[in-house]
């Protein structure tokens, strides 16, 4: 057990369980759109959503002057060099793969990564926004496969479960930045909780756990879509977890594993319905 939580540890590192997640989500909304992607899709979102997050946390450990206070940009100071090799070699391993997806995803997905470029180089002076902004480009990310190739007008339930996905990887990202609160102020990083306090964001967290409870009861009470609220009251129900009970899960970053393993949740559903 111990040498699978330290594989998963290294896995989370270097942004391969996101990478996972990210493509077990997006398979999870073209699902319920009943859309079948290609193999392409799948492959090129996983390596984009790679690509994003540790040039991210280069350009972050880059920054810092000192040894970085967390194990995660202490290695990517260390294998800085290296690295960044290997992100080149995956944008054009990227590249290759992005020219084989078909062309309406191509076409929505070429928008996006210039939105999600100028979110890279603004980051520095939005950080107060990061969370909000990060989860916004993420569930544009997941949804944007399925979403291009759905033609008609989007059900009013598969809208909200996309809201409802979207305020979940909010409140995920909320929940990192107060963990990592005092690592990001010794780092002279902003977040949102320090931009209005811990306490302020404690109350806005309630607030967005009250906002999801709504929608669940909603698209329950119209009859749709049953396991996909579970699913994704499942993971909600995990980062109410966290938030309650965050004094045991701050060591180790054991908050930051589990906070990030949410998003392979919707996998056994996938199996199910397969």
């Amino acid at each position: 057990m111990k040498s699978f939580l330290n594989a998963y540890r290294f896995l989370n590192i270097i942004s391969i369980d996101v990478a996972c997640g990210a493509v077990v989500c997006a398979a999870f909304f073209a699902d319920i759109l009943m859309i079948k992607l290609k193999t392409y899709g799948f492959a090129s979102l996983g390596m984009t959503v790679w690509i994003i997050y540790t040039i991210d946390h280069l350009l972050d450990a880059g920054r810092l002057k000192n040894q970085a206070s967390t194990e995660r940009h202490r290695f990517h100071q260390k294998y800085y060099k290296l690295l960044s090799r290997i992100v080149i070699l995956a944008i054009f391993i990227d590249l290759y793969m992005i020219f084989h997806v078909r062309k309406a995803i191509f076409d929505k997905g070429l928008a996006l990564s210039f939105v999600v470029l100028i979110y890279l180089l603004l980051q520095k002076w939005i950080s107060p926004f990061k969370e909000v902004v990060a989860a916004l480009l993420y569930t544009c990310g997941i949804v944007l496969p399925a979403f291009s190739l759905y033609s008609g007008i989007l059900p009013v339930s598969s809208i909200l479960l996309m809201i409802s996905f979207a305020i979940t990887a909010f409140i995920n990202l909320i929940l990192f930045s107060m963990f990592d609160v005092d690592k990001d102020i010794s780092h002279t990083q902003s977040s949102i909780v320090i931009l209005i306090g811990k306490r302020n964001t404690s109350f806005f967290l309630m607030f967005l756990f009250f906002a999801q409870g709504i929608l669940f009861f909603y698209l329950a009470m119209k009859g749709n879509n049953f396991m996909e609220i579970i699913v994704l009251l499942v993971m909600n129900v995990v980062l109410i977890i966290l938030f309650v009970f965050s004094e045991q899960f701050k060591g180790g970053d054991r908050y930051r594993l589990i906070g990030d393993a949410i998003f392979l949740l919707p996998l056994p559903y996938l199996i199910l319905n397969g």
